[in-house]
């Protein structure tokens, strides 16, 4: 298992966006292109799940972030009755139906598996080791400046950094493995 380091990084994140880019494609074709109301139900239930996993992600606390992918599982649920409703009204064909669908089922099953990692311990002493480490690396930077370490840029002014020259961002989360029904495990 690897550390994610950025919500971009997260295959549920990834998977729900690839969804959303599919039902925003359908949007840009007639007739639903016309139909602004339909059109923003149906956009603003794919836009949330990704801004959810991305929120969530910036909480550092699996309870929190956790809160955020079921309210992301649940606009993903949405979208599939508006795009339901959609065949209904003759605005898409089934088979288009089923193609975002099937997309918005893999969306399901990685948030699915990021809910199921975040309620685990492991994501529980993951966060716990994250949290440490800042707090470290927070006491050092500290220790530094008590201590009169000066900066290039003068005594008293801090030199700016470039990104790359910072500290990285602490690992966080590891992503979430998929789990199998296996009953010998």
């Amino acid at each position: 298992m690897s550390g994610v380091r950025r919500f971009t990084q997260l295959r549920a994140w990834q998977a729900c966006v690839t969804y959303k880019k599919a039902v925003y494609a359908i949007c840009e074709v007639a007739p639903l292109a016309t139909n602004l109301k339909k059109r923003g139900q149906l956009t603003d239930s794919v836009a949330g799940p990704p801004g959810h996993i991305a929120e969530g992600y910036g909480r550092f606390n699996p309870a929190d972030f956790a809160r955020f992918v079921v309210i992301a599982r649940s606009s993903l649920m949405e979208s599939q009755n508006h795009l339901l409703d959609l065949v209904d009204a003759k605005y898409i064909t089934e088979t288009k139906r089923q193609e975002l669908n099937a997309l918005a089922e893999e969306a399901l099953k990685e948030c699915t598996g990021l809910l199921e990692y975040l309620q685990s311990p492991e994501a529980l002493r993951n966060a716990r080791r994250a949290r440490e480490r800042r707090i470290a690396s927070r006491q050092q930077r500290l220790s530094k400046r008590k201590r009169g370490d000066q900066k290039p840029n003068g005594p008293n002014r801090e030199r700016r950094t470039s990104n790359s020259e910072r500290d990285p961002e602490p690992e966080l989360e590891p992503e979430h493995e998929q789990r199998t029904q296996n009953p010998e495990e």
